[in-house]
């Protein structure tokens, strides 16, 4: 039993660093490629941003043409087995008594948190692996039309580094 609230636990941390990084980075993006934008918001990200839904994010990155699709779904399915293990988990599956200790009996959960851990990880670390590549910040001083087309980039070649 503790090791499914172990992975549960783990799972949640992973997502949540997920999605700060997610927001910032999208942020950044909205900041670098959008110059009324970055104005507007003085360079800064307003904590409200980070009370937005990731999938919002996402479906405006992709009505604008600005994610490839097999970044799009894989984002969404995150999000999706996301939603199953923290809001619909005791809804459709139920949960075992208090006194079950069999380990069969949470099996299934501990793998869902185990894949939301493991992609939500793999999915921060491709994000922040490309900003550390294209993002530097000597890269916009060398060349300003290379580093503005690799942020505007971003979320369409992203998934590509890995």
């Amino acid at each position: 039993m503790e090791q499914a609230y172990a992975a549960i636990g783990r799972a949640v941390i992973a997502m949540q660093m997920f999605e700060a990084a997610f927001v910032s980075i999208h942020e950044g993006f909205k900041m670098i490629t959008d110059e009324v934008y970055r104005e507007a918001t003085g360079g800064m990200i307003d904590d409200k941003k980070y009370k937005t839904a990731t999938a919002n994010v996402i479906k405006t990155l992709s009505d604008r043409g600005q994610i490839a699709a097999d970044l799009e779904e894989r984002l969404n399915t995150l999000i999706e087995q996301r939603n199953e293990l923290m809001h619909r988990w005791i809804l459709h599956k139920g949960w075992p008594a208090r006194d079950d200790v069999n380990p069969a009996s949470y099996a299934e959960v501990i793998e869902l948190a185990g894949t939301v851990q493991r992609d939500a990880d793999a999915l921060t670390h491709m994000l922040a692996g490309y900003m550390v590549r294209y993002a530097q910040p000597g890269a916009a001083e060398k060349d300003p039309e290379s580093y503005r087309q690799a942020m505007a980039d971003l979320f369409r070649k992203a998934h590509l580094q890995e």
